[in-house]
């Protein structure tokens, strides 16, 4: 008896491991090109519609034509955009906490998170702030 209610109890649990069957729907999304794009914020925004005030999109970057500026666009807009993410993440965290060991070659902490963040920047040796670069 136990060994058949456990038998079915497995049975019965793994169709929740069986992969489903996902409905796909294809989106085409031609916004390869100038034209494409100005379609694309058009139906995407009619306030604003397309707008590019330094011209990016004409550009042909590095002579490999509209496609390829179009791409290069994108994953510098995305690589910016998670790198300003970061940033503030940081921002967030360094102005709240401070890692409890030395942090200064004179075997100081940093600056206590009282202060803001840019009193905290003013407060720490100027070795510090050139290791960014």
């Amino acid at each position: 008896m136990k060994s058949t209610i456990a038998f079915l109890l497995a049975v019965s649990s793994a169709s929740a491991f069986a992969p489903q069957q996902a409905t796909r729907s294809s989106v085409k999304l031609n916004a390869e090109s100038r034209e494409g794009l100005q379609t694309l914020a058009k139906e995407l925004n009619p306030i604003v519609g397309f707008y590019d005030p330094m011209g990016l999109s004409q550009g042909d970057f590095y002579d490999m034509g509209e496609e390829a500026t179009v791409g290069f666009l994108r994953h510098a807009e995305i690589k910016h955009g998670r790198v300003a993410m970061a940033a503030f993440v940081g921002y967030c965290v360094q102005s709240n906490f401070i890692f409890p060991w030395p942090q200064h070659l004179d075997g100081t902490t940093g600056p206590s998170p009282d202060f803001s963040p840019e009193q905290q920047w003013d407060m720490i040796p100027e070795a510090a702030k050139w290791q960014i670069f």
